[in-house]
Parts: structure tokens; sequence; C-alpha cells
């Protein structure tokens, strides 16, 4: 947003004087919304994009679960306090919005230039916290200090006539461009104004001299300072080849999304005011200036959460997906680079002792000579004249070396003057020898790279035979794996306790007022979370390291209100009897309960106890029955990481293409999580946890080849 902008948004912005700030969130690094409640007005969002712009949108924004540490320090200083005032401070693109809140007079600042910033500040204009700090142009934003606004901007609405043909006549660049930065204008009023005053924008602005040249130009600005001042609104310029059919359109937009599907796709610029009529350029026109950048930007910014989750999940996406072979591929390729350049070493140091043998007598003569120049005139004075002799090249005076240029292009060597030529021959031989025996051990490293390479091959052939799934080693797991956990209808997630502690966790920090709690009727029982709005959705770019047959999901945090369906409520219910003990039990069926949140508590009545992992139920309870003990488990992929799914028959079978029924058995399922462990390639670390106690396979549908 240009100055312009900000100048027509603080006006717009105005009836916001006397609302109070609901709560702030921060969906976006980027981004921050103030839910504010003007008085006779509904509620609405004031969406901040840092170094951007600033509008009001009333759109659906999903919002993060945990507010981000800038949100929360706003909400503990801003929550329900009451706008005093908004301005624009000069004509600068920097917002100030004070609040009278309970901690006494705040000022929230908005500076749009450059990466952009937001900083609170106390009554007494200290920084209690920037977004982030900055040291720009001799500013400093930083927590603690007086906050010091950005000065020595023009204001062209205060701008006398004298002012500004100073201002011409000092500037050697041209006129669009002086009109832009040294009027704070903008480019795009700075060519409007050129073009109203019929001057050529490109002329430098120092040549423009004659009176009505410059009468013309200020009245102009005169007339778009008056404008900018007088009307409200503002317009959307679109591109698009046929205008009228793209007017229609708009006209015809049966909904929001209709209309954003336009307006993302032709507007390439908004202006508070109407430009000339140009070809090809559609200018819609809002009452309301916030309406304009929110058609145009609104979809895309009501999107930020979901836009961070999708950075995060990319950031966690797993490194070092190489197989065996391509790290051992790797290594042998630089262990034979070391070897060839061990062999370049030896020979080259060869070389020289061998040259340094055949040159003996001439470099004994030398060393003489050089030794007797030093005795007689030293080191300093010797250095200099040594250089000048075109078979020395260098001077080494701390080490008494010297750089000799051997003859028939046999290179350059050092020579020690304390010691013979053989001497010197003999340190060039030795460090052959030297790097002969690390070479030595690099060879033999080099053949157990080989041999290591060829085994790697040979299993990889075993296992793309077999389909089984990249090893991933991973520095953190998901929350849910910490529980017991599953999918249900409606790609929801299910989520379950392991023990008294996990119980207490899972309810305490995981279940929330939309949620469902289940419990099988078996004392011990886990406690189980149903999550309305979080599951899972189809990962439209999966990882190209998974094998055919395995689909790929990701985590989503909104899943939207709509409520659990029967098969959801029933698949859940029969997971939380599986989980129970009566698996081990080998019972053929069970009854589980589901309640409402509200109806869980860990407050015991007068005189009674509620021991670690155990929860008071009250109220009414929806009573399940006659579920059977049947348990499906499959390949699937979370977030690039390939896992073992636990489930539900119908939801296991319908999620993966390698799946299989498992059945309460005699046998440990450790020997079952090494067969399917050897069968897929998943780590038993990871297959254990979804095993619901012992078990055997009562059919296969390929999970086990």
């Amino acid at each position: 947003m240009t100055s312009f902008d900000i100048h027509r948004m603080v006006s717009e912005l105005q009836f916001l004087v006397n609302a109070r700030c609901k709560k702030t969130y921060q969906p976006h690094h980027e981004q921050l919304v103030l839910r504010l409640k003007p008085k006779e007005h509904p509620q609405k969002d004031l969406v901040i994009i840092r170094g951007l712009r600033l509008y009001l949108s009333s759109r659906d924004r999903p919002m993060p679960n945990q507010p981000a540490p800038f949100a929360m320090l706003l909400r503990k200083h801003l929550t329900n306090a009451r706008i005093d005032e908004i301005s624009q401070i000069g004509f600068d693109r920097v917002i100030k919005f004070v609040f009278d809140a309970k901690m006494g007079r705040r000022e929230l600042i908005i500076e749009c230039f450059r990466n952009g910033n937001l900083i609170l500040l106390d009554e007494n204009g200290i920084i209690i916290k920037p977004l982030t700090h900055s040291k720009l142009g001799g500013r400093v934003i930083k927590k603690g200090i007086p906050y010091d606004s950005p000065k020595g901007s023009i204001n062209p609405t205060t701008l006398t006539k004298d002012e500004f043909k100073e201002i011409l006549s000092s500037s050697d660049i041209e006129l669009v461009k002086t009109l832009a930065i040294k009027t704070n204008l903008g480019g795009q009023q700075a060519e409007l104004l050129c073009e109203k005053a019929g001057i050529d924008s490109q002329k430098i602005a120092k040549e423009i001299t004659k009176n009505d040249e410059i009468e013309r130009i200020f009245i102009e600005l005169s007339h778009l300072v008056e404008n900018l001042k007088e009307n409200s609104g503002g317009f959307l310029l679109l591109k698009s080849e046929e205008v009228k059919k793209t007017q229609i359109k708009i006209d015809d937009a049966e909904d929001l999304s209709s209309r954003d599907d336009l307006f993302s796709k032709l507007t390439f610029e908004s202006n508070p005011i109407k430009i000339t009529e140009k070809e090809n350029i559609l200018q819609v026109y809002f009452e309301n200036y916030n309406d304009a950048i929110d058609a145009w930007f609104g979809r895309h910014d009501s999107g930020a959460t979901a836009r961070r989750i999708h950075e995060k999940m990319i950031a966690e996406q797993p490194k070092g997906l190489d197989s065996e072979s391509d790290k051992l591929s790797r290594r042998l390729v630089s262990q034979q680079k070391s070897l060839e350049k061990f062999d370049k070493e030896i020979e080259e140091n060869r070389k020289k002792g061998l040259a340094i043998q055949e040159n003996s007598e001439q470099i004994d003569y030398l060393i003489s000579q050089v030794n007797q120049m030093v005795i007689d005139t030293g080191w300093d004075s010797f250095s200099k004249t040594a250089l000048e002799l075109e078979y020395i090249s260098k001077i080494d005076a701390k080490d008494k070396k010297i750089l000799l240029i051997l003859p028939n292009n046999n290179g350059n060597v050092w020579i020690n003057i304390e010691i013979s030529s053989q001497q010197n021959a003999q340190i060039y031989f030795a460090k052959a020898k030297k790097v002969k025996d690390k070479s030595e051990g690099a060879r033999e490293a080099l053949i157990d790279t080989e041999q290591l390479l060829k085994k790697a091959k040979k299993h990889e052939v075993k296992r793309k035979e077999k389909d089984q799934v990249t090893t991933i080693k991973r520095a953190k797991r998901f929350w849910f794996e910490r529980h017991r956990w599953t999918i249900i209808e409606g790609m929801r997630l299910f989520v379950g306790g392991r023990d008294a502690k996990s119980n207490d966790a899972l309810i305490k920090k995981h279940m929330r007022n939309e949620d469902l709690y289940f419990h099988a009727d078996l004392h011990g029982a886990a406690s189980c979370v149903s999550k309305l709005k979080v599951g899972f959705e189809i990962d439209q770019n999966p990882p190209p390291y998974l094998p055919k047959g395995v689909q790929s999901f990701r985590i989503c945090d909104s899943m939207g209100d709509s409520e659990f369906s029967d098969v959801a409520i029933h698949q859940a219910a029969n997971m939380a009897l599986i989980w129970s003990r009566g698996w081990n039990g080998g019972g053929g069926a069970g009854t589980s309960f589901w309640v409402k949140p509200g109806q869980v508590s860990k407050t015991a009545e007068s005189g009674e106890f509620v021991a670690k992992g155990a929860f008071i139920v009250r109220g009414n309870r929806n009573w399940i029955k006659d579920l059977e003990m049947k348990m499906a488990i499959g390949l699937i992929c979370i977030n690039g990481i390939p896992l073992l799914l636990g489930g539900t028959n119908e939801m296991v079978s319908k999620l993966c293409t390698r799946w299989a029924e498992i059945q309460p058995s005699m046998q440990k399922k450790e020997k079952l999580a090494n067969l399917i462990s050897k069968n897929t390639g998943l780590v038993t670390d990871d297959i254990l946890p979804i095993l619901p106690g012992s078990c055997e396979i009562k059919e296969n549908h390929g999970l086990i080849q």
C-alpha cells in the first residue's frame, strides 16, 4: 500500500474509534488479526499483512489452536481495550492505533514500508515489544527503548507551490520518479499526475522551468489531494482482453467464491482514485476501499493458517531419504577422488625429490652462495636482491627457505639453505612415503565400501521385490503417537490413552468442547477422544519414495464443524473396546459408551478419591453394545512418514491397499511386529505401539508378502 492508500484506509477506519478489541491472532508469521467489535456494527477482523497492507474483513478465517507469543502479548495488553484514535503518522506508510486498555494507554504502531513491523508501546512511548527487532537508517526498534517514528517524508497535502518548485529544481531524475519519491506520491499517483498535467513523465525534473508547466503539475497535484480527502471508496484495476464480458461475469457472480476467482486472476492494481480510462483495463468501483482490498487479497489472506501448517509440514519433511546404496555410492566416489589426490601428491613429491638429486651439485653450490650472502648482508637485504634472480621466485626468511625454479620444467621446490641438497631431496621422499601410508588405509577403506555397496544393492533389490517402504529416522514424532490412535469415518482422528499418565495428558491437553469422550465398559480401560476438527486429508503431493499401493495423507486441523456420523461413533466405540483389556482377555464382544466432554471431570464427590488416569463421568451415558473384537492393520503415509495404521476393518481396508486383519492370540506381539518389519521395511518401534496385545494375522491382504 502506498501513502495514498494508507490515507484513504485510515479515513475509512475512523468508525472503529470506541470499538473494543476482543482478541488478537497471528495465523502466520507475516500476518496479525485484530478481532474488533465496533459500536452498532457487526464484529470485524482488522487484517494486517506486515510490510504490505491492512484492511477490514468479515470473512471466515480458521485460526491456529495455539496462539503465537506476539499474539499472546497483545491479548494481555489489548483484550477488551477501547480504540481512542486511529491516525497516519505524517503522510508516511505508518498507522497508529491508540487504545485505552486496563493497563493504561497503549499504542500499536503498524509500519507498512520495507519488511514492515508491528510495535506495541506503553503510555510513555517506550517499546513493550516489536514483532521483529530491527535497525535501519539510524532507527533502532528494540524492546525497552523509546519509539522513534520515521522522519523526513514530505506530506503532499500541505505542500506549498514554492516548496514544490524547490523539489523540481533540485532533482536530477525523471519527473515521475521525483513525484513518486520526493513528494511521497508513489508511482501510481505520480504517473496519473503527469498524464493529467500533459507533461512527459520521463523528462528530467529540473529541466521543467516553464511557469505554466509547473503550474499545471501543481494544480493537478492539488486536485489529486482534494480527491483523496473528499471522496471515499476505491477501485480495483483488472486486466482483461474482453472488458465487457468480464464486467458481466462480475455482475453475474453468484457467490463470494466466484468473485474471488475473477479478482484473483485479473486484478493487478488497486487505487483509491479513479485513473484515466485505458484499453483492456476495467476499473471496478467499491464504495469502501476496505472491501476492494478484501476482494483482491481476502481469500489468500484468510488461508494463512493453512499455509503456515503446510510450510511447517514442508520444513519437517524427512531429509536424508537416500537409500543405503546411494550413500555408499557417494562415499565410494569421495574415496576414489581422495586416492587419486594421494597418488598425484605421491608422484609430485617423488618427482621433486628426484629433480633435486639430479641437480644436486648446482643446488649445493647455490646453498653455499646464499648462506654467504645472508652472512654478509642479512636476510632483509638478501630478500630484496634474491627475487631479482630468475631462478628464485620466493623467500621464506622465517624458515630459511627459498623457492627454487628447477630447469627443464621440473617445477618449483622449496630448498632449506641450512641443509644439503640430498637432505632436501629426502624431505620430499619422506612426504611421498607419508602420503603413501595414508593411501594404503584409504585403499582398504575403498575395498570395504565396495563390498558394502554390493550388499546394499542386493538388499535393495529384495526390498523392491517386497515393496518395502523407505525407513525414515525421525527426531520428533506426531503428538498423537504418544497415545493410541486411529482414523474413523469422516477421516477424523481418534485417540486413546496408553496408561494412567497418558489418560490424564490426553483429556487435559487435547479434549475440546466439540469432541466426544469414549470408554469401554471394562475396569482400567483407556480414556479415548474423538477429535472433531483434527483429522486427515489426501496429500496432493505424495512423496516420491513411497512404493505403489501406499496412500499418502496430511494432518488437517480444520476439518469443519459437521457432526460425527453414527458410523464414526460406532467405529470409535469399537476401538475403545479393542484398546482395553478385553483384547488380551480373548472376549468375542463387548460394550462401550460415549459422553460429551462437559460430563467428564477430575473432581470427585466429597469423601471420594479419583486415581491417576481415572475420571468421573456424570449424567446419562450413550451405550453401544455387541461390539466385535475385530481389528485390522495397514500401510499408510502421514505427512511424508510411512506408518502402520491400526483400526476397524472398514476404515483400514478403505484407506490401505496393503492390509491384514488380526485377532487375539497366545503369540506375543513382538513376533508379529518382527514379521511385519521384515515385509514392510517399518521399524519395530513404530509397529509395536499399534498392536493392541498378543495377536496373529487372521487374513492377509498383501501386508505380508
